[in-house]
Order: structure tokens, then C-alpha cells, then sequence
């Protein structure tokens, strides 16, 4: 700068450059600089500037001292000459000395590279260095912002994807870029925004809530420098934010969010098909291929299950593995379709791993309970197999048996509760006085283990054949309880239960069993039946359940 440059514009506070003169530097660049403060700035960390400049030969040198500053009067203020229009043959250039620095802690030329990177965009045009004591030497560039960060995917603007209403989206320039980690640097997490080179609104997220997973891999910036054109200025003093009550800032925060919400969606499908590739490639597990062989509806389910833990980056390949190779396993399965279709409708999909990992967990728990319930079960069923080949006597031992082992009669019955009253009400309308012995009974056991059935279970001696008699006798039974008390008791219905050593084969009585089997009101079972049918139920119970193939009790 020449002697009258220093004067009329570097010692001028105030100027606007871009009003007074060109808005574009001689090397092409657009002015920075809008308010005329900046100059002052470096004060902010020492006391005293010495300021060298030529211009074609000419060399100024002058002091500013903010004690001197301070105590000026009138407003004005006069730099201490040094050197005054004094020839030279250094080349055109300016200098600027920081001195009786406040700082007192070292300077880290990495620190203030990296953050000069992250305020300023002009390094590609404006080659800066930082040199230390002559020892230290770093070049400050643009990507500088972005070193040790592990780039995983990028997206450059403008955006053409995008489909947007904005007006200026044409004119949005920079680069957003999503890393294979989570971004540690606080200052760099989000969108940032700059104009003309320097940085006007620090990374966020521009009213969009911060608690996406998305959010923490994120960064990058865009460059915005048509709001330097606007008439009214709305940028903060500090440079870290717009004013977004402004109507034209509004359209761009609307627009800024757009775009965030775009790259998520994309940045989830492509962290999920690089995880399937993952999964194929290292588990053998081809989740496209599967995919494509369910129905239409089918498929759009499992996408709504597997695709949260294909996007979640916290779960790795192995755990990814075992979840989505459990969700195939059981698909075919339809009361775990039904749970998957509720878990698939939660507000937050971001939880839908770990609900599937935990109902994996507790299936594994349950069916060690199961397991445990099923071998102690076929105890059962073979004590009770060898009391029927020893002839064990009826009563009281398999009247006790059974209704302390109810499930023999029918697996889904779980326990009986003694009916005292019915019992003592059909002993006392029909008296096994008025049956011949080899007919009577050996004990009613009434029940109402689930809820609004009423059972009746007659059992007969083990040699009994049971009789179309013993049918009418067992109908009669549940008509007269149903009828006469069935409205005051709470039940809806009898079933009954007729057990004997074996069935006769006469025509009528085969005809009648079928019909009263079919209608749910009587079951005729012989001790062998039972026993037969406890053991193959339970066999597909433990086959089922089981664990571990060297599970031991």
C-alpha cells in the first residue's frame, strides 16, 4: 500500500470496500471484508502492531499502540511514523508484527491451521503458511478442516437430485460428507455455512431435531455468498449465525433442512447396502436374494424390520448377523410375523434392534423353561405308564394322578380346580347305588381351569369298555348342570371327559362318539390313548424347545 492508500483506506475505520471501490481483489476474489472493523481485531491479542509495506519501491513502516488508541482525543488517532515514502528495491508486499502479545501458553501451529481451515474457504486462491520460531512450517488448504477424518461418503453441490422450490438452490455451493465414524470434532458436527470465503453460521442442524443417528456423521459446508448481496445485513457481528427471522433466511433454513433430511435417507440405503455386502460376503447370508422370494407385503415387513439394523452403525457385521439370520429363521413362523409387524410400527425405528435382540433373549430363556417343562412331563407320562402295566388300583391312585397330572387328558388343560359342589350335585341326582358294580364310577372331578368351561371327568375302572351307555350317561351329566346352573355360575359350557380301558366297537356307539367329538361336548379316551398321545405331543414339545442338542436337566 502506498502512503495516501494507508491513510484513505487501511487507517480508515468504517469503510465499506465493497461501496467505495471494486468488490473483486486483483487476483479475482470477492472482498471478505464488509464493515471496515476487522484491522481492529488483532488487538484483541496484543497491545502493540508495527505495520511494513511496499508498493512499486516505496516503503511505509508505522506503529499502533491501543494504549495510544485509547487515550486519543476527538476520535483521532495518529500511528507512530518510522519510515515515511522511503525508496526501496524489496518487492511489493505487506507485513503486519504482532508485539507485547498477551498470550502467555505456546502457540500450536496445527491448532491455528486447522482452525483458520474451518473459518475460511479462500485457501485455494490465497496460499497461506504458518511458520514457528523457523522450525515449524504447515500450508493451510480448504480440505485441511477435513484431516484424519475418514470420508465414507460425499455429496457435492449443487445438488440436482434434490427437488426443491428454493430460488437461489442453483447458486448453493460446497461439499456435505458423512464419515465411517462418528464425527469427535464438536465444532465440525452439522452443516456450516460461509460466504465469500469466510465462515457466517457454525455447523448445525438448522432446526431439525439433533437426535437422529445420522446427525453424529455429518459435516461438511456450503457456501452461500448471495446473502452478501442482500440489502439487509444478516449476519451476526461474530460471524457464528444468520438471522433466521429474516423472510429470505427462513426460505434458506427450509431449504437447509431439505437437504439434511435428503442426505440422511440416502446416507441410511447406502450404509445398508454396504453392510448386506458385508453380511453376504463374510456370513453367507443373502438378504436380497431372501427377500425376493416372499410375497409383495411380506417383503415390505422385513424391509421395516432388517432395515434399522442394516442402518444402525453402532451394530457390526456379526451382531447384524445374528439378528437378521434370527428374523429369517423364524419368518415363516405367523405369531412372529405379528410381533414383527407391531415392532415395525413403533414411533422410533432406531429401537428396533435392540427389541429384536431382546425378544431373542428372552425366546432362549423361555425355551429352556419350556425344555425343562417338557422333560419333566415325560417323567410324568412314564410313571404313569407303568402304573397302567402294573395294575395299579384306581382308587385312589390314578384318581389322584390325574387330577393332579390333568394335561393326560388334554394338553392344554394346565390344572385342575376342584368343583366340590358339581361333584356332590351329580352324586346326588344320579347315585351309583342305582349302577350295577362294574358299572359305577370312580369319582368326579369337576373343573373350571379355563375360563367359562366346566369339565367333567368320569373315570372308569381300567378294564371298562366304555359303552354307548356311558355316552348317554355323560350327556346326561352336562345338560343337567349346563341347564340348571350355567346362568348363575359363570360358565358356558360342559365338556366331558370319559375314560376307560377300551371303546366298544358297535356301530351306533361309533356314530354318536363322532358326533359328540366333533361338537366339543364329550371325549371318550382309553388309558392307552392317553398315554400315547402324552408322548407323542411332548416328544415334538422337546424336539421343538430344545436348546441345546447337549442340553441336560
Amino acid at each position: 500500500m502506498s502512503f495516501d492508500e494507508l491513510n484513505d483506506k487501511y487507517l480508515l475505520i468504517g469503510r465499506n470496500r465493497r461501496v467505495s471501490e471494486s468488490d473483486i481483489t486483483p487476483k479475482g476474489r470477492k472482498v471478505i471484508g464488509k464493515k471496515g472493523l476487522g484491522k481492529l481485531s488483532i488487538f484483541g491479542i496484543c497491545d502493540e502492531v508495527k505495520i511494513r509495506t511496499i508498493k512499486n519501491g516505496i516503503l511505509n513502516e508505522f506503529i499502533m499502540n491501543l494504549d495510544a488508541i485509547k487515550k486519543s482525543e476527538d476520535s483521532s488517532y495518529y500511528p507512530d511514523i518510522v519510515q515515511l515514502d522511503m525508496p526501496t528495491i524489496e518487492s511489493s508486499g505487506t507485513s503486519i508484527e504482532l508485539r507485547r502479545v498477551r498470550r502467555k501458553s505456546p502457540f500450536d501451529c496445527n491448532s491455528i491451521a486447522q482452525s483458520l481451515s474451518k473459518k475460511f474457504l479462500i485457501f485455494d486462491s490465497l496460499k497461506t503458511i504458518l511458520l514457528r520460531n523457523e522450525e515449524e512450517t504447515i500450508e493451510v488448504s480448504n480440505e485441511l478442516k477435513f484431516e484424519g477424518f475418514r470420508e465414507q461418503f460425499s455429496w457435492e453441490f449443487p445438488l440436482d437430485e434434490l427437488e426443491t422450490d428454493y430460488a437461489e438452490a442453483s447458486k448453493v455451493k460446497g461439499k456435505i460428507i458423512t464419515l465411517e465414524t462418528p464425527v469427535k470434532d464438536t465444532e465440525m458436527k452439522g452443516v456450516y455455512l460461509v460466504s465469500r470465503g469466510k465462515l457466517v453460521n457454525k455447523a448445525e442442524f438448522y432446526g431439525l431435531r439433533d437426535t437422529d443417528q445420522f446427525h453424529t456423521y455429518i459435516t461438511g459446508y456450503l457456501q452461500v455468498d448471495f446473502i452478501d448481496e442482500m440489502e439487509e445485513d444478516v449476519i451476526s457481528t461474530d460471524r457464528q449465525s444468520l438471522n433466521w427471522e429474516n423472510d429470505r433466511m427462513k426460505e434458506l433454513r427450509e431449504y437447509l433442512q431439505a437437504v439434511i433430511k435428503k442426505i440422511a435417507s440416502e446416507w441410511k440405503k447406502k450404509r445398508s447396502t454396504l453392510k448386506k455386502e458385508s453380511i453376504k460376503h463374510v456370513k453367507g447370508i443373502d438378504i436380497e436374494g431372501w427377500q425376493r422370494s416372499l410375497p409383495t407385503y411380506e417383503r415390505s415387513l422385513s424391509e421395516r424390520i432388517i432395515n434399522p439394523v442394516l442402518e444402525n452403525s453402532t451394530i457390526d457385521v456379526d451382531d447384524s448377523s445374528e439378528i437378521i439370520g434370527n428374523v429369517i429363521d423364524k419368518f415363516e413362523n405367523q405369531t412372529f410375523k405379528e410381533y414383527a409387524c407391531k415392532i415395525a410400527d413403533l414411533d422410533k425405528p432406531e429401537e428396533i434392534p435392540m427389541l429384536l435382540k431382546i425378544m431373542e433373549e428372552w425366546k432362549a430363556v423361555e425355551s429352556r423353561q419350556y425344555c425343562d417343562l417338557a422333560v419333566a412331563r415325560i417323567e410324568v407320562i412314564q410313571r404313569f405308564e407303568e402304573y397302567i402295566k402294573s395294575d395299579t388300583r384306581e382308587v385312589p391312585t390314578l384318581h389322584n394322578f390325574l387330577k393332579q397330572f390333568s394335561w393326560l387328558l388334554d394338553p392344554r388343560i394346565l390344572e385342575f380346580k376342584d368343583e366340590v359342589h358339581y361333584s356332590s350335585l351329580l352324586k346326588e341326582t344320579y347315585p351309583e347305588e342305582d349302577l350295577e358294580t362294574k358299572d359305577r364310577r370312580i369319582d368326579f372331578l369337576c373343573s373350571n381351569a379355563l375360563g367359562g368351561i366346566l369339565y367333567v371327568i368320569e373315570i372308569k375302572r381300567s378294564k371298562y369298555k366304555v359303552d354307548t351307555k356311558a355316552l348317554e350317561q355323560a350327556l346326561e351329566y352336562g345338560v343337567f348342570l349346563n341347564d340348571r346352573y350355567a346362568t348363575e355360575s359363570g360358565f358356558s359350557k360342559v365338556v366331558a371327559f370319559v375314560v376307560g380301558g377300551e371303546k366298544s366297537t358297535d356301530a351306533i356307539f361309533k356314530h354318536k362318539e363322532k358326533i359328540y367329538r366333533e361338537s366339543g361336548t364329550i371325549f371318550v379316551k382309553t388309558y392307552a390313548e392317553l398315554l400315547e398321545q402324552s408322548k407323542q405331543y411332548h416328544k415334538e414339545f422337546i424336539d421343538l424347545y430344545k436348546i441345546d442338542k447337549n442340553y441336560k436337566r
